[in-house]
């Protein structure tokens, strides 16, 4: 591995311009190189992280639960990094899914993680793919809505309107139309003009 890890032809390239942070793991989920986004968010220069185990390199906060460290805490089972990388070495299958990683300053990130299998040496291996998805699922949970104008309360008490809200806390913006119910309810007096208009007219 460390000979492929060395060559800087196309697909080390392609590796290193991923913009979202991308690992690549061996069945015992210690990490054997990371793409240039990922050394920058995590904060490596050089190969020291090289075969640490991928809680350590990522600065989970579940890696020091337990004294034999990552993939021992009673949480490693669930852990979708984890799991995903597995999963697609034993399936020799692209794995996705979604979920939150929790670092050692406290910060929590929701992810989605894509693996994809490949096989050097007749060993196989996952290269891990890490996206942070905070932004998209910001609305996620309860959120309290006023049962007679529909206005939603934010975290500081202010009631917003239904609009301002969601452009507020995602990527969303607004166009407005009307729908039919509410244009036959809006406009119902002026149709029926216009219809009676239409009957004297035809006469």
């Amino acid at each position: 591995m460390e000979k492929l890890l060395k060559q800087k032809g196309f697909t080390r390239i392609l590796f290193d311009t991923i913009p979202q942070l991308a690992l690549l793991l061996d069945p015992k989920c210690q990490v054997h190189a990371l793409n240039r986004s990922a050394k920058a968010f995590f904060g490596y220069k050089g190969g020291e992280f090289k075969e640490a185990s991928c809680g350590e390199v990522i600065r989970c906060v579940h890696h020091r639960d337990h004294p034999q460290g990552c993939g021992f805490s009673s949480v490693c089972p669930k852990c979708i990094v984890r799991n995903t990388a597995l999963d697609a070495i034993v399936g020799t299958e692209t794995r996705r899914a979604k979920g939150k990683l929790e670092f050692l300053t406290g910060q929590e990130m929701a992810i989605l993680v894509s693996s994809s299998p490949f096989e050097y040496n007749q060993q196989g291996y996952a290269v891990i793919v890490i996206e942070d998805i905070s932004l998209i699922t910001e609305l996620e949970g309860l959120i309290p809505i006023c049962a007679s104008c529909k206005k939603i309360r934010d975290d500081k008490g202010y009631w917003n309107r239904v609009e301002s809200y969601i452009e507020a806390h995602s990527e969303a913006e607004f166009t407005h139309d009307i729908c039919p119910e509410c244009s036959e309810e809006l406009y119902a007096n002026m149709q029926a003009k216009i219809r009676k208009r239409e009957k004297t007219s035809s006469v």
